[in-house]
């Protein structure tokens, strides 16, 4: 037999084998690369300011994070355990672009695998927040203030609020938050402050709901220092005021207060210091007395210090001397003299106690600083915890 005759004995006829077709080649794996799911606590076309992004991955490792603003301007945060967060509260209403890199299993995948995925805060509105008079030299009625522009109506939300501050008092005294309405938190002692008492106050408010479409989006934090212990005594029906510091009188002047009727009568209680003016116009148009009327007064005074946001102030009311001491002929406010006036001015700060007596008409808690229209169970009860 030839050597061609042998090749075709062992080949077949076609020379591939005694079947006459190839192997089959080895086939090419389908490769599967990393996929990515991104969650949070709330849907991620519907973000809340706090929330953070949770990442699950399948065949594979999450590697890295970014996110980018619609300016792509990248967005910082730290990731552990497959979880991101913001470092500051999302922006609301603002559309984000998440980037991920993933380590694949397969190695057919390649080494890493980007999944790219849209995310968006909810529609809503910021709730700005403040505390009141941090920083300042205050009067032993001050309360710790912390005012939010809009009201925080759900008492839960007022909850997770007062929950989330803190407050250190030293020396240490007793006391209490309060809620004085929805938009004012304020903490305050059981008796008025010691002198030189030092309020530090925190608020990790960052993210916490406020109504069902606003939300806090930064922590507060401030701090006071209460100065002597200056207490005002105004007697309405004996037409004169005593200055106390420290617990002695300091001055008895001579006043005169509001002239009786209903929205002229200057109110009994105990009131605290809101502001101080050098000089201020007072007009009557924004009480309610219209120009026009036989009561309308636009005058420029001396040494105001208001203490109702109704109206009521201790200022110069040089054209009312004859009546000081003897009758009451303002409109509320509580007049002295030019040289009281000034003397007065220059003693007092803002958070020194105002006690009023004397009158029918009573302060209420929503004309001023009102926290000391409340006796001590009272004010308890203010609490949202």
């Amino acid at each position: 037999m030839t050597a061609a005759a042998c090749a075709k004995t062992s080949l077949g006829e076609d020379g591939f084998g005694s079947k006459g077709k190839s192997a089959a080649p080895t086939p090419t794996p389908t490769p599967t690369p990393a996929a990515l799911t991104i969650t949070a606590d709330h849907p991620i076309t519907e973000l809340q300011p706090s929330d953070a992004l949770k990442f699950a991955v399948a065949n594979g490792a999450l590697k890295d994070v970014k996110v980018t603003d619609p300016e792509g301007n990248e967005v910082t945060g730290t990731l552990k355990d497959a979880v991101w967060t913001p470092s500051k509260p999302w922006t609301l209403n603002t559309s984000y672009t998440v980037t991920a890199t993933l380590s694949n299993t397969d190695p057919h995948a390649g080494s890493t695998t980007t999944a790219t995925k849209k995310i968006k805060s909810v529609d809503g509105d910021i709730n700005v927040v403040e505390m009141l008079y941090s920083d300042a030299s205050v009067g032993i009625a001050m309360p710790v203030i912390i005012k939010f522009k809009h009201e925080v109506v759900d008492a839960g939300m007022r909850a997770n609020i007062q929950k989330a501050m803190q407050i250190d008092v030293s020396p240490k005294q007793e006391g209490s938050w309060g809620w004085l309405d929805h938009s004012q938190l304020m903490w305050r002692p059981k008796d008025f402050w010691k002198a030189g008492t030092k309020v530090s106050v925190r608020g990790k408010l960052t993210g916490l709901p406020t109504s069902s479409h606003r939300w806090a989006t930064r922590d507060i934090e401030g701090s006071f220092q209460v100065g002597d212990a200056r207490i005002v005594k105004i007697y309405i029906d004996k037409h004169k005021m005593d200055v106390f510091q420290n617990g002695k009188i300091v001055r008895t002047i001579p006043v005169t207060t509001g002239k009786p009727g209903a929205s002229t009568t200057t109110r009994s209680g105990t009131k605290v210091i809101i502001e101080r003016n050098a000089t201020r116009i007072m007009d009557s148009s924004t009480v309610g007395i219209p120009k026009g009327s036989s009561d309308y007064y636009h005058l420029k005074v001396k040494y105001a210090m208001r203490v109702t946001y109704t109206g009521e102030f201790i200022h110069a009311a040089p054209w009312s001397e004859r009546s000081q001491g003897s009758a009451n002929v303002s409109h509320g406010c509580v007049g002295l003299s030019t040289e009281a006036a000034k003397w007065l001015y220059n003693f007092c700060a803002a958070g020194d106690p105002v006690i009023n007596s004397g009158s029918n008409r009573q302060f209420k808690p929503s004309e001023g600083i009102g926290c000391w229209c409340y006796d001590w169970s009272s004010w308890q009860k203010l609490s949202a915890v």
